[in-house]
């Protein structure tokens, strides 16, 4: 190239320079669950003219990295979907580390490295595997085998699907929902009616104590051209889905016990408030707990005892506890807030000052902790992977490429002066909780969590 070809071409190259730095600024705009965003905002984000920024938005709707919902907004396309993976993305990988990319529980804690951060690569679990065999013209029809509804997070769970559904209409011809309460045989009841009406797509929350069936069943439906994605529960096979959405039970548990163990320096007494026993996330959360306190002789577990997640379970568990033992613990673990709130509940209803918890999700658990200025710390579980299963098997239909786990971002939630040495706060609870909202929302829900229609009453119900 001549020197005054290369001159000439220099502010061509300079503003395509610009406009890919525009186009990352607008991908990045949209979080895990790809709630629409209005049009106007993201040029506003990208900096230079409006004339350029709609310019290249309309552009990037024709590539299909972003997609039309509304008039005036906006969300990610099928072609931004094969981008990336959300457990590498900045921030996320930074904190979990390998822990959460891997999906295992992490071992060789350190001073230096309490977490257990070490590179543990599980290959299998972040394969991107090529979809293309499974590829039809849309609409389709899609099935939802849930375990249950059985708490605030799992209706929550459904309405984040729900939402996935809306946003992607004119994609989904039905959807098609049946609840199994719980129970493994009944579902295997369900998804078997809901294949013989042929869905394109089926996604399943595996109900508890499945001995295997589920997984053949599963296994023999994808063999017939069904796409079968798992979100919060898989079943037992790996190979029994083609993508598994959900979120590390494992960092849950540990950084929930260590946040504990360092907040108690090491001794005290702890009573510990799982879930569903037999669900495959209250077992992970439950063991990584356990795991992490056996590094703290001076920590004993005094009882262990499931809740069901629920504020009912949790108080109950408190109540038998108290009358057994007598004297409270100096915390109380639990693993999520479903429970927690109960177990606040029974020891101000004996006149008891609540002792150390964990436990979030739930946004009364939140209120409660803020309220009585309780020693509190929280991994919200998300619900908004309800939509990303969503999206996920749309993007199977389509022929695309997914991982063969998705996991969804988690925050560490903490008061204002509660951090300790190894845990740190994402967001503070005091702006994490929702004042306005009612006692029983669940704030992981993303993009589908709204305000109720008495908002403004409520308001100025916050404490000063």
């Amino acid at each position: 190239m001549t020197g005054s070809a290369a001159l000439a071409s220099a502010p061509a190259a300079a503003a395509a320079a610009g406009n890919i730095e525009r186009i990352v600024r607008v991908l990045n705009c949209f979080g895990p669950d790809n709630a629409p965003l209005a049009s106007g905002a993201l040029v506003a984000g990208m900096g230079g003219s409006r004339a350029t920024g709609y310019g290249l938005l309309r552009a990037m709707v024709r590539q299909g990295l972003l997609q039309r919902v509304d008039h005036g907004w906006l969300r990610l396309g099928p072609a931004a979907q094969t981008l990336g993976f959300v457990p590498l993305a900045a921030g996320y990988g930074e904190r979990f580390s390998a822990t959460t990319v891997a999906g295992l529980p992490a071992r060789g804690r350190t001073a230096a490295d309490p977490l257990g951060h070490e590179v543990a690569w599980n290959q299998h679990l972040v394969e991107i595997v090529d979809h293309s065999e499974f590829a039809s013209p849309g609409p389709w029809r899609i099935a939802f085998a849930n375990a249950s509804l059985s708490n605030p997070w799992r209706e929550a769970l459904l309405r984040s699907l729900r939402y996935g559904v809306r946003v992607n209409g004119d994609m989904v011809s039905d959807l098609v929902i049946e609840t199994a309460d719980d129970d493994w045989r009944r579902q295997l009841g369900q998804i078997e009616r809901l294949l013989a009406d042929r869905p394109a797509a089926l996604i399943v929350s595996a109900a508890p104590g499945d001995d295997g069936q589920l997984s053949d069943l599963l296994m023999h439906a994808i063999r017939d051209g069904t796409v079968v994605v798992a979100v919060d529960r898989r079943p037992r096979e790996v190979d029994a889905t083609l993508a598994f959405v959900s979120a590390s039970g494992a960092v849950i548990g540990r950084t929930s016990a260590l946040w504990l163990a360092e907040r108690l320096a090491g001794r005290g007494r702890v009573w510990m408030l799982s879930g569903v026993q037999g669900a495959s996330p209250a077992i992970r959360r439950q063991g990584s707990a356990l795991e992490v306190f056996s590094d703290f002789p001076g920590i004993a577990i005094e009882a262990v005892t499931h809740t069901g997640w629920t504020g009912e379970g949790g108080y109950r568990a408190i109540e038998d506890l108290l009358d057994d033992i007598g004297t409270p613990p100096d915390a109380v673990w639990c693993d999520s807030g479903l429970q927690g709130v109960g177990a606040v509940e029974a020891f101000l209803a004996r006149g008891l000052t609540p002792p150390m918890h964990t436990g979030g999700d739930l946004n009364r658990m939140y209120k409660l902790a803020i309220q009585h200025r309780i020693d509190f710390m929280a991994v919200d579980y998300p619900a908004a992977m309800g939509a990303l299963a969503i999206e996920t098997a749309l993007t199977i239909l389509r022929g695309g490429q997914v991982p063969r786990r998705i996991e969804t971002p988690m925050q560490v939630i903490l008061p204002r002066g509660q951090e300790t040495a190894s845990v740190k706060a994402d967001a503070w609870a005091e702006r994490h909780v929702r004042w306005e909202l009612p006692d029983d929302a669940i704030l992981s829900q993303g993009a589908s969590l709204r305000p109720s229609a008495k908002t403004a009453e409520h308001v100025d119900a916050r404490p000063l």
